[in-house]
């Protein structure tokens, strides 16, 4: 199947990787892929809390930005090896909703995600974003596996 306009997740880990691979051997020569990288920005307690574990001299340069950022720029870096149409989209929020909001906002033919094979209880208590994104998705939806091989 190759679709026009793919929506993929991405968070630096190697489901994501295998998702941003799977959404790049899917889309059709003249499509678009989006990869969208969420960020839920902690509380200002919490980054008090992360600033007084660093060294006085790194605070100043301590951006809780910086991994997720990162992260969006390799996937980038990807998709422009393989040459192909991309935008990328850091959103401010949650995964499952960041994914949701961008597929309709580019009216996706598919959105593309990982799954990071949660046991039962990790699942119960943080829930997951395949899930929540598999219950609320308006288009096709492709879910990528955790390789269990791989974990190993």
């Amino acid at each position: 199947m190759r679709a026009h306009t793919i929506v993929v997740g991405y968070d630096g880990s190697s489901d994501a990787r295998r998702a941003l691979d799977t959404a790049m051997d899917h889309v059709a020569d003249d499509g678009i892929v989006h990869v969208v990288t969420a960020f839920d920005p902690p509380s200002r307690h919490e980054v008090a809390r992360m600033l007084d574990t660093l060294p006085p001299e790194f605070r100043d340069s301590f951006n809780v930005e910086a991994s997720p950022r990162g992260y969006l720029q390799d996937a980038i870096r990807l998709l422009e090896m393989r040459g192909l149409r991309h935008e990328a989209h850091f959103v401010d929020d949650h995964a499952a909703p960041a994914i949701l909001d961008v597929a309709d906002e580019v009216d996706a033919d598919l959105i593309v995600i990982g799954t990071r094979g949660l046991g039962r209880v990790e699942r119960f208590l943080r829930g997951s974003v395949s899930a929540r994104v598999a219950n609320h998705a308006r288009t096709s939806l492709m879910m990528v596996h955790h390789d269990e091989d791989e974990a190993a």
